[in-house]
């Protein structure tokens, strides 16, 4: 078990250094002042004598504390960043909604659900929000049938734009709530069928789409959909609150994609997945990308994924520096909110400049 007193004592070390103490490092300390740093080995360390070197062949226990200090101080920062008077705040939301397959009858339960999401984003004050992929008809995948059912079912219950009734409830809702919705669904025009992220603007608008590009490579995508041109790797929209880049679900796992939007002036990647995996364990494949992401293009990354049967969740928003802001369960419908402030990744100059020559222009 690790050392507790030796765990506040790194804390507070770390803290000072840092410049301030946070308030969870305050809870963390109110049991008493740290005692002196413990010479007993940690969880997964070997002591190797005189030396004073330590292995590990797992992860440092500190580690945990530490992500969690990193992620109150980012929030700290953000809050203070707000306060200025140059800041450009926006309310973003993720609603981690529940998977589900049902043929027309399930298609009509999901569009009420998401008519109730934008209600409860709403009273939270959200401004821009993500759904997940394939969310309005449900995500076919092994746990729902086979590839051949998938494909039939996908081509049935797809939306043309401009035509769709569901569209059009979405974009009215969106309107009444002054929200911008990013929401995935089944496209059909003409013989053509896509996995797409539609994106309404705050007025009501269709903005238009991201068709998943590339397909997964699985019979579930390409018996189903229509590959788009390797061209249209990237789509950004200026909404009435901010430039938004989208990507879908597995298209989001290329990094190229992610830095042409940036180029183009997405100030936030709603990134929208269906991504399925280990529920009781979750993943950590959407934290990495979204994290570097964020990082390494001074942006801000809203990744919103499904629950439910095969779908791990945890969803999660991460700001520019690459620490996570919120993060949700693995197993649990849930909404995700950050007020952010899009001063803060108005200027990347510090990549920019020295990017690959090809990439300048």
């Amino acid at each position: 078990m690790f050392d507790t007193t030796s765990r506040r004592e790194f804390l507070h070390r770390t803290a000072i250094a840092a410049g301030a103490v946070s308030w969870p490092l305050e809870r963390t300390l109110a049991a008493g002042p740290p005692a002196p740093l413990s010479s007993s080995p940690v969880a997964g360390e070997e002591s190797t004598g005189a030396a004073g070197c330590a292995v590990f062949r797992e992860v440092c226990p500190q580690h945990y504390e530490l992500l969690k200090l990193r992620s109150a101080k980012a929030h700290e920062a953000i809050a203070a960043s707000l306060r200025q008077a140059d800041a450009r705040p926006v309310t973003v939301g993720a609603w981690q909604m529940r998977n589900q397959c049902g043929g027309q009858q399930g298609k009509r339960d999901n569009l009420g659900r998401m008519m109730d999401a934008m209600d409860r984003a709403a009273r939270e004050g959200v401004q821009v929000l993500a759904f997940p992929e394939m969310c309005l008809p449900g995500y076919f995948t092994g746990a729902a049938g086979t590839p051949t059912e998938a494909a039939r079912a996908n081509h049935e219950l797809a939306d043309q734009v401009g035509q769709s009734e569901c569209l059009k409830q979405l974009a009215e809702r969106a309107r009444a709530k002054r929200m911008v919705v990013a929401l995935g669904f089944c496209e059909r025009e003409r013989d053509c069928h896509y996995n797409a992220v539609g994106v309404i603007d705050a007025d009501g608008r269709w903005l238009g789409t991201r068709r998943k590009n590339p397909l997964s490579p699985t019979p579930y995508d390409l018996e189903s959909f229509t590959q788009p041109d390797p061209a249209q790797r990237c789509a950004v929209f200026r909404t009435h609150y901010a430039t938004v880049g989208l990507s879908d679900c597995f298209d989001g796992e290329f990094p190229e994609s992610v830095r042409r939007m940036r180029l183009m002036g997405a100030e936030v990647l709603l990134w929208c997945n269906a991504a399925t995996g280990n529920v009781a364990t979750g993943s950590s494949n959407r934290l990495h990308h979204s994290a570097s992401y964020a990082q390494a293009n001074v942006m801000w990354v809203v990744c919103c994924n499904a629950v439910g049967k095969d779908c791990y969740g945890t969803s999660l928003i991460v700001g520019p520096s690459g620490e996570p802001q919120v993060m949700l369960p693995t197993d649990q419908e849930s909404l995700g909110v950050a007020k952010i402030n899009l001063t803060l990744s108005a200027n990347w100059d510090r990549y920019r400049q020295r990017l690959d020559p090809k990439w300048r222009s």
